[in-house]
Protein backbone atom coordinates (compact mmCIF):
# COMPACT_ATOMS: atom_id res chain seq x y z
CA UNK A 1 0.00 0.00 0.00
CA UNK A 2 1.49 3.76 -0.86
CA UNK A 3 2.05 5.80 1.41
CA UNK A 4 0.11 8.92 1.76
CA UNK A 5 2.02 12.04 0.32
CA UNK A 6 2.74 14.94 3.01
CA UNK A 7 2.95 18.30 2.36
CA UNK A 8 5.41 19.93 1.72
CA UNK A 9 5.23 22.59 3.65
CA UNK A 10 3.84 21.01 6.78
CA UNK A 11 7.34 18.99 6.82
CA UNK A 12 8.97 22.35 6.30
CA UNK A 13 7.12 23.38 9.25
CA UNK A 14 8.04 20.52 11.42
CA UNK A 15 11.97 20.74 10.74
CA UNK A 16 12.08 24.42 11.68
CA UNK A 17 9.96 24.09 14.80
CA UNK A 18 12.49 20.79 15.89
CA UNK A 19 14.99 23.01 15.09
CA UNK A 20 14.14 26.31 17.08
CA UNK A 21 12.25 24.70 19.55
CA UNK A 22 14.03 21.98 20.47
CA UNK A 23 13.30 22.74 24.19
CA UNK A 24 10.05 22.67 24.11
CA UNK A 25 9.79 26.86 24.10
CA UNK A 26 10.43 29.70 22.25
CA UNK A 27 12.91 32.66 23.04
CA UNK A 28 13.54 36.03 21.53
CA UNK A 29 15.35 34.13 18.70
CA UNK A 30 13.44 31.45 17.76
CA UNK A 31 10.69 34.17 17.72
CA UNK A 32 12.63 36.64 15.61
CA UNK A 33 13.16 34.14 13.06
CA UNK A 34 9.39 33.56 12.63
CA UNK A 35 9.04 37.09 12.81
CA UNK A 36 11.61 37.72 9.62
CA UNK A 37 9.64 34.77 7.96
CA UNK A 38 6.47 36.02 8.61
CA UNK A 39 7.56 40.25 7.24
CA UNK A 40 8.93 38.74 4.43
CA UNK A 41 5.86 36.32 3.21
CA UNK A 42 3.15 39.21 4.31
CA UNK A 43 5.43 41.92 2.41
CA UNK A 44 5.28 39.82 -0.83
CA UNK A 45 1.70 39.29 -0.10
CA UNK A 46 0.98 43.19 0.20
CA UNK A 47 2.71 43.75 -3.20
CA UNK A 48 1.74 40.83 -4.93
CA UNK A 49 -2.08 42.48 -4.08
CA UNK A 50 -1.24 46.16 -5.14
CA UNK A 51 0.54 44.33 -8.51
CA UNK A 52 -2.38 42.22 -8.95
CA UNK A 53 -5.06 45.10 -8.59
CA UNK A 54 -3.01 47.60 -10.63
CA UNK A 55 -2.79 44.90 -13.72
CA UNK A 56 -6.91 44.51 -13.25
CA UNK A 57 -7.19 48.35 -13.67
CA UNK A 58 -4.79 48.17 -16.47
CA UNK A 59 -6.55 45.53 -18.42
CA UNK A 60 -10.31 46.85 -17.74
CA UNK A 61 -9.65 50.41 -18.03
CA UNK A 62 -7.01 50.53 -20.03
CA UNK A 63 -5.09 53.21 -17.82
CA UNK A 64 -2.68 52.93 -14.75
CA UNK A 65 -3.99 52.91 -11.44
CA UNK A 66 -2.53 56.00 -10.70
CA UNK A 67 -4.06 58.29 -13.85
CA UNK A 68 -7.93 56.35 -13.44
CA UNK A 69 -9.82 59.10 -12.73
CA UNK A 70 -8.23 61.35 -15.66
CA UNK A 71 -8.25 58.09 -18.15
CA UNK A 72 -11.71 57.07 -17.20
CA UNK A 73 -13.15 60.64 -18.02
CA UNK A 74 -12.34 59.77 -21.59
CA UNK A 75 -13.62 56.28 -21.40
CA UNK A 76 -17.55 55.46 -23.53
CA UNK A 77 -20.14 55.77 -20.85
CA UNK A 78 -20.67 51.75 -21.42
CA UNK A 79 -17.29 51.11 -20.58
CA UNK A 80 -17.46 52.92 -17.35
CA UNK A 81 -20.91 51.16 -16.21
CA UNK A 82 -20.23 48.04 -17.41
CA UNK A 83 -16.53 47.20 -16.10
CA UNK A 84 -18.08 47.33 -12.29
CA UNK A 85 -21.19 45.28 -13.31
CA UNK A 86 -18.40 42.70 -14.57
CA UNK A 87 -16.39 42.89 -11.63
CA UNK A 88 -19.62 42.32 -9.54
CA UNK A 89 -20.94 39.35 -11.68
CA UNK A 90 -17.32 38.10 -11.11
CA UNK A 91 -17.06 38.89 -7.07
CA UNK A 92 -20.85 37.70 -6.54
CA UNK A 93 -19.32 34.07 -7.92
CA UNK A 94 -16.07 34.31 -5.12
CA UNK A 95 -18.94 35.07 -2.63
CA UNK A 96 -20.96 31.64 -3.04
CA UNK A 97 -17.02 30.04 -2.05
CA UNK A 98 -17.07 32.12 1.44
CA UNK A 99 -18.77 30.68 4.23
CA UNK A 100 -19.87 34.23 5.72
CA UNK A 101 -21.10 35.26 2.06
CA UNK A 102 -18.89 38.71 2.30
CA UNK A 103 -15.08 39.52 2.58
CA UNK A 104 -13.41 39.59 5.27
CA UNK A 105 -11.25 42.60 6.61
CA UNK A 106 -9.57 44.17 9.55
CA UNK A 107 -12.23 43.68 12.18
CA UNK A 108 -12.19 39.81 11.30
CA UNK A 109 -8.58 40.02 12.28
CA UNK A 110 -9.16 42.22 15.39
CA UNK A 111 -11.75 39.57 16.35
CA UNK A 112 -9.39 36.17 15.41
CA UNK A 113 -6.49 38.04 17.92
CA UNK A 114 -9.09 38.89 20.53
CA UNK A 115 -11.22 35.46 20.70
CA UNK A 116 -10.15 32.93 18.68
CA UNK A 117 -6.69 32.57 19.09
CA UNK A 118 -5.45 34.62 16.38
CA UNK A 119 -7.27 31.50 14.20
CA UNK A 120 -7.90 32.47 10.29
CA UNK A 121 -9.01 30.31 7.87
CA UNK A 122 -6.79 30.07 5.00
CA UNK A 123 -9.40 29.46 2.18
CA UNK A 124 -11.80 31.98 3.21
CA UNK A 125 -8.88 34.38 3.43
CA UNK A 126 -7.24 33.49 -0.16
CA UNK A 127 -10.91 33.95 -1.26
CA UNK A 128 -11.20 37.79 -0.03
CA UNK A 129 -8.27 38.61 -0.92
CA UNK A 130 -9.15 37.40 -5.08
CA UNK A 131 -12.53 39.04 -4.41
CA UNK A 132 -10.35 42.30 -3.40
CA UNK A 133 -8.18 42.10 -6.26
CA UNK A 134 -11.51 41.92 -8.97
CA UNK A 135 -13.65 44.20 -7.00
CA UNK A 136 -10.99 47.29 -6.63
CA UNK A 137 -9.83 45.90 -10.27
CA UNK A 138 -13.04 46.93 -11.61
CA UNK A 139 -13.73 50.21 -9.88
CA UNK A 140 -15.13 49.16 -6.55
CA UNK A 141 -14.92 52.44 -4.26
CA UNK A 142 -12.62 51.05 -1.55
CA UNK A 143 -9.23 50.54 -0.38
CA UNK A 144 -6.66 47.54 -0.68
CA UNK A 145 -4.70 48.23 2.72
CA UNK A 146 -7.31 46.50 4.75
CA UNK A 147 -7.51 43.45 2.71
CA UNK A 148 -3.61 43.47 2.85
CA UNK A 149 -3.67 43.80 6.56
CA UNK A 150 -5.98 40.67 6.65
CA UNK A 151 -4.14 38.22 3.83
CA UNK A 152 -1.04 38.99 6.44
CA UNK A 153 -3.05 37.78 9.09
CA UNK A 154 -4.22 35.01 7.24
CA UNK A 155 -0.55 33.60 6.50
CA UNK A 156 0.58 34.30 10.17
CA UNK A 157 -2.03 32.04 11.47
CA UNK A 158 -1.28 29.15 8.64
CA UNK A 159 2.07 29.25 10.14
CA UNK A 160 0.64 29.20 13.58
CA UNK A 161 -1.45 26.50 12.97
CA UNK A 162 1.42 24.56 10.77
CA UNK A 163 3.64 24.71 13.88
CA UNK A 164 1.21 24.73 16.55
CA UNK A 165 1.71 27.17 18.35
CA UNK A 166 -0.03 28.27 21.46
CA UNK A 167 -1.99 31.00 21.40
CA UNK A 168 0.73 33.94 23.24
CA UNK A 169 2.71 33.11 19.68
CA UNK A 170 -0.10 33.17 17.56
CA UNK A 171 -1.33 36.50 18.61
CA UNK A 172 2.22 37.58 18.62
CA UNK A 173 2.84 36.28 14.65
CA UNK A 174 -0.59 37.78 13.78
CA UNK A 175 0.49 41.32 15.00
CA UNK A 176 3.97 40.75 12.95
CA UNK A 177 1.91 39.94 9.43
CA UNK A 178 -0.62 43.23 9.94
CA UNK A 179 2.83 44.79 10.70
CA UNK A 180 4.36 43.72 7.34
CA UNK A 181 1.35 44.03 5.50
CA UNK A 182 0.67 47.84 6.66
CA UNK A 183 5.02 48.67 5.98
CA UNK A 184 4.68 47.20 3.01
CA UNK A 185 1.49 48.99 1.67
CA UNK A 186 2.80 52.46 2.63
CA UNK A 187 6.41 51.73 2.70
CA UNK A 188 5.57 53.19 6.64
CA UNK A 189 7.51 50.84 8.68
CA UNK A 190 7.11 52.63 12.22
CA UNK A 191 3.04 52.83 11.13
CA UNK A 192 3.19 49.65 10.74
CA UNK A 193 4.32 48.99 13.88
CA UNK A 194 2.28 51.07 16.29
CA UNK A 195 -1.16 50.01 13.89
CA UNK A 196 -0.17 46.29 14.60
CA UNK A 197 -0.16 47.45 18.40
CA UNK A 198 -3.20 49.97 18.74
CA UNK A 199 -5.28 47.88 16.75
CA UNK A 200 -5.14 44.43 16.79
CA UNK A 201 -2.95 43.32 19.92
CA UNK A 202 -3.85 46.46 21.96
CA UNK A 203 -0.76 46.48 24.25
CA UNK A 204 3.07 47.48 23.69
CA UNK A 205 4.33 44.63 25.90
CA UNK A 206 8.32 44.65 25.20
CA UNK A 207 7.94 40.38 24.40
CA UNK A 208 5.51 41.42 21.49
CA UNK A 209 6.54 44.74 20.19
CA UNK A 210 10.29 43.47 19.25
CA UNK A 211 8.86 41.03 17.06
CA UNK A 212 6.79 42.88 15.43
CA UNK A 213 9.55 45.69 14.61
CA UNK A 214 11.60 43.06 13.23
CA UNK A 215 8.81 41.87 10.55
CA UNK A 216 7.33 45.64 9.99
CA UNK A 217 11.11 46.28 8.87
CA UNK A 218 11.46 42.76 6.75
CA UNK A 219 7.92 44.01 4.83
CA UNK A 220 9.20 47.29 4.14
CA UNK A 221 12.48 45.91 2.54
CA UNK A 222 10.49 43.65 0.28
CA UNK A 223 8.82 46.54 -0.93
CA UNK A 224 11.48 48.75 -1.17
CA UNK A 225 13.18 46.38 -2.70
CA UNK A 226 10.06 45.42 -5.68
CA UNK A 227 8.55 49.30 -5.74
CA UNK A 228 11.60 51.68 -4.88
CA UNK A 229 11.83 54.12 -1.71
CA UNK A 230 9.14 56.74 -1.89
CA UNK A 231 6.22 57.82 -0.09
CA UNK A 232 2.66 56.72 -1.58
CA UNK A 233 1.81 60.93 -2.35
CA UNK A 234 4.27 63.06 -3.72
CA UNK A 235 3.41 66.79 -2.06
CA UNK A 236 4.89 70.09 -2.14
CA UNK A 237 6.62 71.03 1.37
CA UNK A 238 3.88 72.55 3.37
CA UNK A 239 4.80 75.45 6.11
CA UNK A 240 2.29 76.36 8.50
CA UNK A 241 1.63 80.15 8.14
CA UNK A 242 1.09 81.06 11.55
CA UNK A 243 0.51 80.21 15.08
CA UNK A 244 -2.85 81.66 15.04
CA UNK A 245 -4.08 78.80 12.77
CA UNK A 246 -3.57 76.34 15.47
CA UNK A 247 -7.90 77.41 16.45
CA UNK A 248 -8.34 76.56 12.49
CA UNK A 249 -6.36 72.93 12.86
CA UNK A 250 -8.69 72.42 15.96
CA UNK A 251 -12.09 73.71 14.12
CA UNK A 252 -10.59 70.96 11.19
CA UNK A 253 -11.05 68.45 13.60
CA UNK A 254 -14.49 69.03 14.21
CA UNK A 255 -15.27 69.61 10.91
CA UNK A 256 -13.61 66.10 10.21
CA UNK A 257 -15.56 64.41 13.35
CA UNK A 258 -18.45 65.23 11.72
CA UNK A 259 -18.05 63.73 8.43
CA UNK A 260 -16.41 60.38 9.48
CA UNK A 261 -19.41 60.27 11.64
CA UNK A 262 -21.99 60.61 8.77
CA UNK A 263 -19.19 58.14 6.79
CA UNK A 264 -19.31 55.57 9.47
CA UNK A 265 -23.53 55.97 9.80
CA UNK A 266 -23.82 55.08 6.11
CA UNK A 267 -21.63 52.14 6.24
CA UNK A 268 -23.34 50.51 9.51
CA UNK A 269 -26.64 51.64 7.72
CA UNK A 270 -25.32 49.42 5.07
CA UNK A 271 -23.85 46.80 7.12
CA UNK A 272 -27.24 46.38 8.25
CA UNK A 273 -29.28 46.76 4.93
CA UNK A 274 -27.71 43.77 3.30
CA UNK A 275 -28.62 41.36 5.97
CA UNK A 276 -32.27 42.69 5.41
CA UNK A 277 -31.64 41.72 2.05
CA UNK A 278 -32.40 38.40 1.98
CA UNK A 279 -34.77 38.11 -1.41
CA UNK A 280 -31.54 39.64 -2.66
CA UNK A 281 -29.29 36.90 -3.82
CA UNK A 282 -25.80 37.73 -2.34
CA UNK A 283 -24.26 36.67 -5.91
CA UNK A 284 -26.01 39.21 -7.81
CA UNK A 285 -25.57 41.99 -5.17
CA UNK A 286 -22.83 43.61 -6.08
CA UNK A 287 -24.03 43.39 -9.72
CA UNK A 288 -26.45 46.08 -8.67
CA UNK A 289 -23.85 47.92 -6.68
CA UNK A 290 -21.50 48.16 -9.89
CA UNK A 291 -24.04 49.20 -11.94
CA UNK A 292 -25.22 52.03 -9.09
CA UNK A 293 -21.66 52.84 -9.41
CA UNK A 294 -20.32 53.24 -12.57
CA UNK A 295 -23.42 55.02 -13.36
CA UNK A 296 -22.46 57.64 -10.46
CA UNK A 297 -18.82 57.33 -11.87
CA UNK A 298 -20.17 58.67 -15.08
CA UNK A 299 -20.20 62.13 -12.73
CA UNK A 300 -17.31 61.81 -10.76
CA UNK A 301 -14.76 58.76 -11.83
CA UNK A 302 -12.82 60.35 -9.31
CA UNK A 303 -14.07 57.51 -7.27
CA UNK A 304 -13.19 54.38 -8.54
CA UNK A 305 -11.43 52.26 -6.98
CA UNK A 306 -8.69 53.28 -4.24
CA UNK A 307 -8.83 57.00 -5.71
CA UNK A 308 -5.24 57.52 -4.81
CA UNK A 309 -4.66 60.43 -7.85
CA UNK A 310 -7.99 62.64 -6.42
CA UNK A 311 -6.53 62.18 -3.03
CA UNK A 312 -2.77 63.22 -4.89
CA UNK A 313 -4.47 66.53 -6.57
CA UNK A 314 -6.06 67.60 -3.41
CA UNK A 315 -2.95 66.89 -1.44
CA UNK A 316 -1.43 69.30 -3.97
CA UNK A 317 -4.02 71.89 -4.09
CA UNK A 318 -5.25 71.51 -7.65
CA UNK A 319 -9.18 71.05 -7.17
CA UNK A 320 -11.26 74.11 -6.44
CA UNK A 321 -14.26 74.38 -3.65
CA UNK A 322 -16.70 73.16 -5.74
CA UNK A 323 -15.34 70.01 -6.61
CA UNK A 324 -13.94 69.06 -3.16
CA UNK A 325 -17.11 69.78 -2.27
CA UNK A 326 -18.45 67.27 -4.27
CA UNK A 327 -16.05 65.13 -3.94
CA UNK A 328 -16.26 64.34 -0.28
CA UNK A 329 -20.41 63.37 -0.95
CA UNK A 330 -20.04 61.63 -4.48
CA UNK A 331 -16.84 59.22 -2.49
CA UNK A 332 -19.40 58.59 0.63
CA UNK A 333 -21.98 57.52 -1.47
CA UNK A 334 -19.38 55.33 -3.56
CA UNK A 335 -17.67 53.83 -0.26
CA UNK A 336 -21.15 52.85 1.05
CA UNK A 337 -22.77 51.27 -2.57
CA UNK A 338 -19.66 49.44 -2.76
CA UNK A 339 -19.80 47.93 0.66
CA UNK A 340 -23.57 47.32 0.46
CA UNK A 341 -23.00 45.51 -2.48
CA UNK A 342 -20.35 43.14 -1.06
CA UNK A 343 -17.36 44.24 -2.85
CA UNK A 344 -14.36 43.18 -1.22
CA UNK A 345 -12.09 46.05 0.25
CA UNK A 346 -11.20 48.36 2.85
CA UNK A 347 -11.89 51.90 4.44
CA UNK A 348 -8.43 53.24 4.88
CA UNK A 349 -8.25 54.96 1.42
CA UNK A 350 -11.81 55.59 1.36
CA UNK A 351 -10.57 57.78 4.92
CA UNK A 352 -7.76 59.39 3.15
CA UNK A 353 -9.47 60.46 -0.37
CA UNK A 354 -12.58 61.98 2.00
CA UNK A 355 -10.05 63.40 4.16
CA UNK A 356 -8.25 65.62 1.87
CA UNK A 357 -11.02 66.84 0.15
CA UNK A 358 -12.28 68.42 3.71
CA UNK A 359 -8.95 69.15 4.66
CA UNK A 360 -8.58 71.00 0.88
CA UNK A 361 -12.30 72.59 0.90
CA UNK A 362 -11.53 73.88 4.80
CA UNK A 363 -8.09 75.31 3.73
CA UNK A 364 -9.67 77.12 0.42
CA UNK A 365 -12.98 78.81 3.08
CA UNK A 366 -9.65 79.66 5.82
CA UNK A 367 -7.67 81.53 3.35
CA UNK A 368 -11.07 83.38 1.98
CA UNK A 369 -11.92 84.08 5.46
CA UNK A 370 -7.98 85.11 6.96
CA UNK A 371 -6.19 85.39 3.63
CA UNK A 372 -3.12 86.66 5.13
CA UNK A 373 -3.12 84.06 8.31
CA UNK A 374 -4.09 80.90 6.23
CA UNK A 375 -1.47 78.51 4.90
CA UNK A 376 -2.25 76.68 1.67
CA UNK A 377 -5.02 74.70 0.70
CA UNK A 378 -2.56 71.70 0.07
CA UNK A 379 -1.51 71.84 3.83
CA UNK A 380 -5.11 71.77 4.96
CA UNK A 381 -5.48 68.86 2.92
CA UNK A 382 -2.96 66.77 4.67
CA UNK A 383 -4.29 67.53 7.93
CA UNK A 384 -7.72 67.07 7.15
CA UNK A 385 -6.42 63.61 5.21
CA UNK A 386 -5.08 62.59 9.21
CA UNK A 387 -8.12 63.65 10.81
CA UNK A 388 -10.85 61.90 9.09
CA UNK A 389 -8.37 58.57 8.79
CA UNK A 390 -7.89 58.75 12.60
CA UNK A 391 -11.41 59.17 13.40
CA UNK A 392 -12.90 56.72 11.05
CA UNK A 393 -9.70 53.81 11.62
CA UNK A 394 -10.14 54.68 15.87
CA UNK A 395 -6.10 54.45 15.65
CA UNK A 396 -4.75 58.28 15.71
CA UNK A 397 -1.38 57.43 16.49
CA UNK A 398 -0.55 54.91 13.90
CA UNK A 399 -2.85 57.00 11.74
CA UNK A 400 -0.74 60.39 12.37
CA UNK A 401 2.83 58.07 11.62
CA UNK A 402 1.57 56.84 8.65
CA UNK A 403 0.31 60.47 7.41
CA UNK A 404 3.65 61.62 7.99
CA UNK A 405 5.45 58.55 5.98
CA UNK A 406 3.12 58.34 3.18
CA UNK A 407 3.40 62.29 2.32
CA UNK A 408 7.38 62.60 3.54
CA UNK A 409 6.24 65.58 5.08
CA UNK A 410 7.10 65.95 8.93
CA UNK A 411 6.40 70.22 8.78
CA UNK A 412 2.72 69.62 9.31
CA UNK A 413 3.15 67.56 12.75
CA UNK A 414 1.73 69.71 15.28
CA UNK A 415 -1.12 70.71 13.00
CA UNK A 416 -2.01 66.86 12.19
CA UNK A 417 -1.72 65.70 15.93
CA UNK A 418 -4.50 68.57 16.64
CA UNK A 419 -6.99 67.70 14.32
CA UNK A 420 -6.33 64.11 14.37
CA UNK A 421 -6.97 63.80 18.14
CA UNK A 422 -9.91 66.54 18.09
CA UNK A 423 -11.43 64.17 15.52
CA UNK A 424 -10.90 61.19 17.89
CA UNK A 425 -12.15 62.17 20.66
CA UNK A 426 -15.48 63.70 19.19
CA UNK A 427 -16.13 61.05 17.34
CA UNK A 428 -15.62 58.40 19.66
CA UNK A 429 -17.69 61.05 22.08
CA UNK A 430 -21.08 60.94 19.53
CA UNK A 431 -20.41 57.66 17.48
CA UNK A 432 -17.77 55.22 17.82
CA UNK A 433 -14.70 54.92 18.77
CA UNK A 434 -14.16 52.88 15.26
CA UNK A 435 -15.10 51.57 11.96
CA UNK A 436 -14.01 48.11 12.69
CA UNK A 437 -15.49 48.29 16.25
CA UNK A 438 -18.97 49.18 14.54
CA UNK A 439 -18.42 46.01 12.49
CA UNK A 440 -17.70 43.84 15.66
CA UNK A 441 -20.24 45.37 17.37
CA UNK A 442 -23.21 44.51 14.53
CA UNK A 443 -21.59 40.66 15.56
CA UNK A 444 -22.57 40.92 18.86
CA UNK A 445 -18.75 41.68 19.60
CA UNK A 446 -17.95 44.00 22.07
CA UNK A 447 -14.34 44.50 21.99
CA UNK A 448 -13.74 48.06 22.50
CA UNK A 449 -11.85 47.38 25.44
CA UNK A 450 -9.94 44.64 24.39
CA UNK A 451 -10.16 40.51 25.38
CA UNK A 452 -10.43 41.06 29.07
CA UNK A 453 -13.26 43.47 28.63
CA UNK A 454 -15.11 41.36 26.38
CA UNK A 455 -14.56 38.78 29.10
CA UNK A 456 -16.64 41.14 31.83
CA UNK A 457 -19.24 41.40 28.86
CA UNK A 458 -19.77 38.44 27.80
CA UNK A 459 -19.59 35.82 30.55
CA UNK A 460 -22.32 35.43 33.08
CA UNK A 461 -22.74 35.50 36.31
CA UNK A 462 -23.67 32.31 36.52
CA UNK A 463 -20.86 30.63 34.90
CA UNK A 464 -18.26 32.41 37.51
CA UNK A 465 -21.01 32.45 41.07
CA UNK A 466 -20.08 30.47 44.11
CA UNK A 467 -22.50 27.72 45.06
CA UNK A 468 -20.63 27.08 48.19
CA UNK A 469 -22.36 28.92 51.02
CA UNK A 470 -24.23 28.89 54.42
CA UNK A 471 -27.42 29.95 54.61
CA UNK A 472 -28.89 30.60 58.31
CA UNK A 473 -32.53 31.83 59.10
CA UNK A 474 -33.52 35.34 60.58
CA UNK A 475 -34.62 33.45 63.84
CA UNK A 476 -30.96 31.95 64.45
CA UNK A 477 -28.72 33.28 67.22
CA UNK A 478 -25.51 34.95 66.21
CA UNK A 479 -23.47 32.10 68.50
CA UNK A 480 -24.47 30.04 65.35
CA UNK A 481 -23.76 32.39 62.31
CA UNK A 482 -20.81 33.58 64.20
CA UNK A 483 -19.24 29.86 64.25
CA UNK A 484 -20.47 29.63 60.18
CA UNK A 485 -18.69 32.60 58.99
CA UNK A 486 -15.41 31.40 61.16
CA UNK A 487 -15.58 28.10 59.48
CA UNK A 488 -15.99 29.06 56.00
CA UNK A 489 -13.43 32.22 56.67
CA UNK A 490 -15.55 35.18 57.01
CA UNK A 491 -17.29 36.25 54.02
CA UNK A 492 -21.34 36.87 54.44
CA UNK A 493 -23.60 34.49 55.41
CA UNK A 494 -27.24 34.47 53.41
CA UNK A 495 -30.50 35.39 55.85
CA UNK A 496 -33.74 33.39 54.63
CA UNK A 497 -37.11 33.37 56.36
CA UNK A 498 -39.12 30.53 57.43
CA UNK A 499 -39.62 29.41 54.34
CA UNK A 500 -36.20 29.61 52.67
CA UNK A 501 -37.18 32.96 51.00
CA UNK A 502 -34.41 35.18 50.91
CA UNK A 503 -34.66 38.40 53.67
CA UNK A 504 -30.75 39.66 53.96
CA UNK A 505 -27.24 38.97 54.46
CA UNK A 506 -25.04 38.80 56.99
CA UNK A 507 -21.08 39.65 57.45
CA UNK A 508 -18.76 39.65 60.72
CA UNK A 509 -18.79 43.58 60.40
CA UNK A 510 -22.37 43.85 60.70
CA UNK A 511 -22.67 42.14 64.49
CA UNK A 512 -22.11 43.87 68.06
CA UNK A 513 -18.14 43.30 69.35
CA UNK A 514 -19.33 41.63 71.81
CA UNK A 515 -20.17 38.84 70.25
CA UNK A 516 -17.00 37.15 70.68
CA UNK A 517 -17.27 37.82 74.21
CA UNK A 518 -18.80 35.73 77.15
CA UNK A 519 -22.85 37.00 77.74
CA UNK A 520 -25.82 36.97 76.71
CA UNK A 521 -25.14 39.42 73.22
CA UNK A 522 -24.70 36.40 70.92
CA UNK A 523 -28.12 34.72 71.50
CA UNK A 524 -29.63 37.42 70.05
CA UNK A 525 -31.67 36.60 66.43
CA UNK A 526 -29.86 37.40 63.26
CA UNK A 527 -32.56 39.02 61.53
CA UNK A 528 -32.02 42.05 64.15
CA UNK A 529 -27.94 42.36 62.30
CA UNK A 530 -29.10 41.56 58.82
CA UNK A 531 -29.24 43.91 55.85
CA UNK A 532 -30.78 43.52 52.63
CA UNK A 533 -28.22 43.83 50.30
CA UNK A 534 -28.45 46.75 47.85
CA UNK A 535 -28.33 44.82 44.85
CA UNK A 536 -29.03 41.61 44.03
CA UNK A 537 -27.62 40.02 40.86
CA UNK A 538 -29.38 37.45 38.37
CA UNK A 539 -27.35 34.43 37.14
CA UNK A 540 -27.70 35.51 33.35
CA UNK A 541 -26.52 39.47 34.09
CA UNK A 542 -23.01 39.70 32.50
CA UNK A 543 -20.02 40.09 34.81
CA UNK A 544 -19.52 43.90 33.88
CA UNK A 545 -22.86 44.58 35.90
CA UNK A 546 -21.64 42.46 39.18
CA UNK A 547 -18.26 43.73 39.24
CA UNK A 548 -20.27 47.48 39.07
CA UNK A 549 -22.16 46.88 41.60
CA UNK A 550 -19.78 45.23 43.85
CA UNK A 551 -17.99 48.13 43.44
CA UNK A 552 -20.59 50.66 44.20
CA UNK A 553 -22.25 48.13 47.54
CA UNK A 554 -18.12 48.01 48.80
CA UNK A 555 -18.92 44.03 49.68
CA UNK A 556 -16.93 41.38 49.23
CA UNK A 557 -20.02 39.44 47.61
CA UNK A 558 -23.51 39.36 46.81
CA UNK A 559 -26.10 37.40 46.81
CA UNK A 560 -27.27 35.80 43.14
CA UNK A 561 -30.96 34.99 42.01
CA UNK A 562 -32.63 33.68 39.05
CA UNK A 563 -33.78 35.36 36.62
CA UNK A 564 -37.46 33.66 37.33
CA UNK A 565 -37.83 33.43 41.32
CA UNK A 566 -35.57 36.45 43.10
CA UNK A 567 -36.50 35.22 46.40
CA UNK A 568 -34.36 32.07 46.31
CA UNK A 569 -30.55 33.06 46.50
CA UNK A 570 -28.67 30.06 44.32
CA UNK A 571 -25.28 31.55 44.54
CA UNK A 572 -22.97 34.16 45.59
CA UNK A 573 -20.73 36.35 43.21
CA UNK A 574 -17.21 37.39 45.04
CA UNK A 575 -15.05 40.54 44.08
CA UNK A 576 -12.14 38.58 44.02
CA UNK A 577 -13.53 35.63 41.84
CA UNK A 578 -14.68 38.25 39.02
CA UNK A 579 -11.34 39.64 39.37
CA UNK A 580 -9.53 36.53 39.02
CA UNK A 581 -11.02 36.04 35.64
CA UNK A 582 -10.58 39.36 34.59
CA UNK A 583 -6.57 39.79 35.78
CA UNK A 584 -6.47 35.61 33.61
CA UNK A 585 -7.93 37.43 30.45
CA UNK A 586 -5.43 40.47 30.72
CA UNK A 587 -2.66 38.65 31.04
CA UNK A 588 -3.66 35.88 28.25
CA UNK A 589 -4.17 39.03 26.04
CA UNK A 590 -0.43 39.65 27.30
CA UNK A 591 1.12 36.57 26.50
CA UNK A 592 2.00 36.07 30.26
CA UNK A 593 0.07 33.48 31.68
CA UNK A 594 1.86 31.03 29.75
CA UNK A 595 5.33 30.53 30.28
CA UNK A 596 6.96 31.88 27.25
CA UNK A 597 9.15 28.81 26.51
CA UNK A 598 6.06 26.80 26.02
CA UNK A 599 4.49 25.33 23.25
CA UNK A 600 1.11 24.02 23.10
Amino acid sequence: MARPKRNPFTQLARRIRARLFRSGGYGFGAISVLAVFVGVVSGYAAIGLYLAISGLVRLTFGVDEETLATGASSLDWWHIVFVPVIGGLVVGQLLRLHKRGQTSGVASVIEAAALRDSRIGLKDGTISAAATIVSLGTGASMGREGPAVHIGATLASALTRAMKLNPAAGRTLLGCGVAAAVAASFNAPIAGVFFALEVIIGHYALQTFAPIVIAAIAGTIVSRIHLGNFPAFETIDYFIASFWEFPAFFALGVVAAIVSVAFMAGMNWADHMREKWTKVPIWSQPIIAGALLGSLALLYPEVLSIGYEATSHALNGTYGLTLLLALIGAKIVATIISYAGRFGGGVFSPSLFIGAMVGGAFGIIAGMVFPELASAPGLYAVVGMGAVASAVLGAPISTILIVFEITGDYNVTIAVMIASAVASVVTSLIYQRSFFLMQLANRGLQLEGGRATYLLKSATVGEHMSRDFFTVRDQDSLHHARELLIAQGGGVLVVTDESGKYTGILALNQMPSSVFEQGQEHERAVGEFAREAEHLIKTNAPLEVALTRLDRSGAEALPVVSPGDESIVVGLIRHRDVMKEYTRALLETHGQNQKMNRLT
